[in-house]
C-alpha cells in the first residue's frame, strides 16, 4: 500500500475504539478521496446565514410540533467540497461529498477511497429514545469491516444555522460531538470531536446545487434504529490500455455532473481508485451507493501513482476520453466500458 493511501486508511480506521462491532458506535470521521478535484473558494464570513429570515431558536428535539431541525436537510442538498483539517493524521486536500435523497426519506452521500474503504453520510427520521427524531448517520467500510454510528440531534438554531449532534449511545455528547454550522449560503463547516478530542474539521463550499422531492421527507414514520441504508445503485467501469504497465500504477474513475478542463479542475461527485500491478492491461473499479443519473466520466491510469498529491494527471499518465457522457439506470447495475486514450 502506498504511504498515502496507507495514511488515508489509518484516518478512516482511527475513529471509534478498536473491536467496535460492525453497528456500533464506531465511527465519527470525514475523509478525502484521495483524488478530489477543483479548487474550493474561502468560506463565507463566520455568523452569515443563508435564511435571514428564519426566527427558530435554539430548539431541543422533544416536543409536539413535530420533527425538530429538518430545515437542515434541503440546506445541506448538494454537492460539497473543502479541506479536512484537524484530524487524527493530519490535513487532506480535499473531501467532496454529493448530498442528495437516496429515498423519499433519506439524504445520502458516499465518498470512497478504495474498493475497501468508504465513508457514507446520511440523515433520516428514528426514535431512538421513542421520539421521532432527526438522526446522522456516519460509518463506511474499513479494511472489510462494515461500522454505522448513529448521532441524535441534540440542539439547532435554524436563524444562525447551527445543527448539533450528539451519539445515541449512554455516553452521548462525551462521545460523539458532531456540529454542522452554515457560513454563509453555501458555505459550512463540520466539526466533529469523538470523546472530547477534536476529530474532523470540514470547510466546505457546495460546486453544485441538488433539489430533494417535495415534501421531504415524503414519510415522517420513524425507521428502525437498524435500519439498512436504501437500496442503490451500482456503476461497473471497465478501464482497459494498450501497452501493458512497465511498473505498478493505479487508475482512477471520476465522475462528475459538470464538465473537467485537461488540468481536471472540476469537482467530483463520486471517485475511486484501483491499483494496477505491473504488466496489466486492464482494471475493473465498482462504484456503489451511487445516485442515479446523467455523469461525465473522466478516467486516468496514473503509471507514477502521484494523482492522490497533485490531484491532476501529468506526465507519463494516460486519460480516456474528456467527460465521456453516461447514465447511471435508476436501479440494479449499470455497466460502462472505456479505453485509455490518450498518453501526457
Amino acid at each position: 500500500m502506498r504511504p498515502r493511501l496507507c495514511a488515508l486508511t489509518c484516518f478512516l480506521m482511527a475513529c471509534g475504539d478498536a473491536g467496535d462491532a460492525s453497528t456500533g458506535e464506531a465511527n465519527a470521521t470525514a475523509t478525502t478521496a484521495a483524488a478530489s478535484t477543483g479548487d474550493t473558494p474561502t468560506s463565507g464570513e463566520p455568523g452569515s446565514s443563508s435564511t435571514g429570515s428564519a426566527t427558530t431558536a435554539t430548539t431541543a428535539t422533544t416536543g409536539d410540533e413535530g420533527v425538530a431541525g429538518l430545515e437542515l436537510l434541503p440546506r445541506l442538498a448538494g454537492l460539497w467540497s473543502g479541506p479536512v483539517t484537524m484530524t487524527p493524521l493530519g490535513t487532506f486536500a480535499r473531501m467532496n461529498v454529493d448530498m442528495r435523497a437516496a429515498s423519499g426519506e433519506v439524504l445520502f452521500g458516499r465518498v470512497d477511497l478504495d474498493a475497501g474503504n468508504s465513508l457514507r453520510f446520511a440523515f433520516q427520521i428514528e426514535a431512538p429514545e421513542g421520539e421521532p427524531t432527526l438522526v446522522y448517520r456516519n460509518g463506511g467500510y474499513f479494511i472489510g469491516l462494515m461500522r454505522d454510528s448513529r448521532t441524535k440531534l441534540i440542539e439547532h438554531d435554524t436563524a444562525a444555522g447551527t445543527w448539533r449532534f450528539c451519539s445515541t449511545s449512554p455516553q452521548g455528547c462525551d462521545y460523539i460531538d458532531a456540529r454542522w454550522a452554515f457560513t454563509g449560503a453555501d458555505a459550512l463547516i463540520f466539526d466533529v470531536k469523538v470523546k472530547g478530542k477534536q476529530h474532523v474539521y470540514w470547510d466546505a463550499k457546495r460546486s453544485d446545487t441538488r433539489t430533494l422531492p417535495a415534501p421531504f421527507p415524503a414519510d415522517m414514520t420513524p425507521q428502525a434504529s437498524d435500519a439498512p441504508f436504501p437500496p442503490m445503485p451500482t456503476l461497473t467501469i471497465d478501464v482497459s490500455w494498450a501497452d501493458a504497465l512497465a511498473a505498478d500504477g493505479a487508475v482512477w474513475v471520476i465522475l462528475t455532473t459538470m464538465d473537467c478542463d485537461l488540468q481536471f479542475k472540476c469537482t467530483h461527485s463520486r471517485s475511486l481508485t484501483t491499483g494496477a500491478p505491473m504488466g496489466s492491461t486492464s482494471a475493473t473499479l465498482t462504484l456503489e451507493q451511487i445516485h442515479p443519473g446523467p455523469y461525465k466520466l473522466n478516467v486516468v491510469l496514473d503509471r507514477n501513482g502521484n494523482l492522490a498529491t497533485t490531484l491532476y494527471p501529468d506526465k507519463g499518465d494516460g486519460v480516456g476520453g474528456l467527460n465521456q457522457a453516461l447514465t447511471v439506470d435508476p436501479s440494479g447495475e449499470t455497466k460502462v466500458k472505456t479505453t485509455i486514450a490518450l498518453t501526457l
